[in-house]
Order: C-alpha cells, then sequence, then structure tokens
C-alpha cells in the first residue's frame, strides 16, 4: 500500500509540476491542459480503484464485474458532462411544450443566457416578473413600447391615480391614451432589464401587458422557430 501511495502521488507531483511549468500557451502536445489534468485524474482512479479490488481479495470475475459497473457510470458522467448543453436544450424544449407560457432559461458553451417560450394559442405568451412581482406578458413586435395594464401597474407599485393619461397608442380595440412611467424592472426569465420606459393603459383598453420592442432590441437577437420563440441574452 505504501508504494501505491507513492506511486500516485509521485504521478500526482509530476503532473501539477508539468501544468505549473508549461510554456506551451496551455498544450502539453495534442492535448489542452484541462484534458492533460482530466486525464490525470481518470487515470489515477483507475489506479486506486483496481488496487482496492486486488486487496479485497475477491475473485477475478466478481473483480471484473465491478470494475465494469464502475466503468460504466464513469461514462455516463463523462458523456453526461460533454454533452451538458445539449442535453439541456432537449429538456428546455420538453418543458416549454409541457408548460405553456413559461420561460425556459438554458445556457450554451459560451455561458450566453437564452430563453425559450412556447406558443400559447396563436401568440407568444410568457409569465415574467415587473419589479419583482410575477406578471404575464404578450409578446408583441408591432409594439415599440412595453405596455402595461393599470392593474398590473398597480401591483408593480405604480399608482394610476397619479399617472397622466394623454399618449394616445393603438391596440387592438383602437386607439388609446396611456401613460409614460420609467424605472421599470423586466425580467423574463434568466434575462433582466431595469430601469426601462414602459406606457400603462387602461383595463379596458388592453387584457394584458405587452412585451414591446424596446426590450426586444435590448437582445443580442430573437428568433422564431416554428411553435417557439427564442430570446437571447
Amino acid at each position: 500500500m505504501n508504494a501505491l501511495a507513492f506511486l500516485v502521488f509521485g504521478v500526482l507531483g509530476a503532473g501539477l509540476l508539468i501544468l505549473l511549468f508549461n510554456g506551451n500557451g496551455g498544450m502539453i502536445g495534442p492535448m489542452t491542459d484541462d484534458q492533460f489534468a482530466g486525464t490525470i485524474y481518470l487515470g489515477l482512479f483507475a489506479t486506486i480503484l483496481a488496487a482496492g479490488l486486488f486487496a479485497s481479495g475477491q475473485r477475478f470475475g466478481e473483480m471484473a464485474r465491478q470494475a465494469g459497473i464502475w466503468i460504466a457510470i464513469i461514462v455516463m458522467l463523462v458523456v453526461g458532462y460533454e454533452y451538458r448543453f445539449e442535453l439541456q436544450e432537449t429538456a428546455s424544449r420538453v418543458t416549454s411544450g409541457l408548460l405553456p407560457g413559461q420561460a425556459i432559461t438554458s445556457q450554451d458553451v459560451n455561458g450566453d443566457l437564452s430563453v425559450t417560450i412556447n406558443r400559447r394559442s396563436r401568440h407568444f405568451e410568457v409569465v415574467g416578473s415587473v419589479n419583482g412581482d410575477r406578471q404575464q406578458f404578450l409578446v408583441d413586435t408591432g409594439a415599440s413600447t412595453i405596455v402595461l395594464t393599470e392593474t398590473n401597474a398597480s401591483r408593480a407599485g405604480f399608482h394610476p391615480e397619479e399617472l397622466d393619461f394623454r399618449i394616445p397608442v393603438s391596440t387592438a380595440n383602437g386607439v388609446a391614451m396611456a401613460a409614460r412611467i420609467s424605472g421599470v424592472d423586466i425580467t423574463i426569465g434568466g434575462i433582466e432589464r431595469r430601469g426601462m420606459v414602459a406606457l400603462v393603459a387602461r383595463d379596458s383598453q388592453i387584457q394584458s401587458n405587452l412585451l414591446g420592442m424596446n426590450f426586444l432590441d435590448t437582445l443580442s437577437s430573437f428568433e422564431f422557430q416554428r411553435d417557439r420563440m427564442i430570446l437571447r441574452n
């Protein structure tokens, strides 16, 4: 066992020295530093596992079976890690289909966030928050500005009786008079925008909040894919 410990620590020490003093721009032979470190880790793990099996005095068949189980577990973990972003995207598609209106946030290999919205009826509706209050939005690329209903604005901390409703806006019900507000914090999934400008319309004029272009224009991009809309932070 002392010999095994000497071997393990010797390999570990040599690997660390190579990583510390490697001056080849993050490459060690054909491998990156991360790949080299991972290879050392897996090699040490396999060595310790094999030593433990042999030290247990079990028969070869039993040892081979246990080794096979551990190898399968390790392979599954490695594959799951390597394809974590693809698996996350698949899970997002399934979840968005089961929960219409729910904003599904995912992250790509570069760490960039995206939010998937599933079509509900003929429109893209999503649950977000306004100043921390959970509210429903209708995505409207025809609206230049975020529009809140009078009730939702009140829930978010704005008092309609103190607002000046004199800005004309076009809605599905015709022209409505709206009031301008600022300092609006909007969160859709993992995407947050603070201090935005919005309009407030009377409840008799609109039935839902509108997520307008002044929010969508802050994104790096957005696109439609059949029954899904993808917002990229």
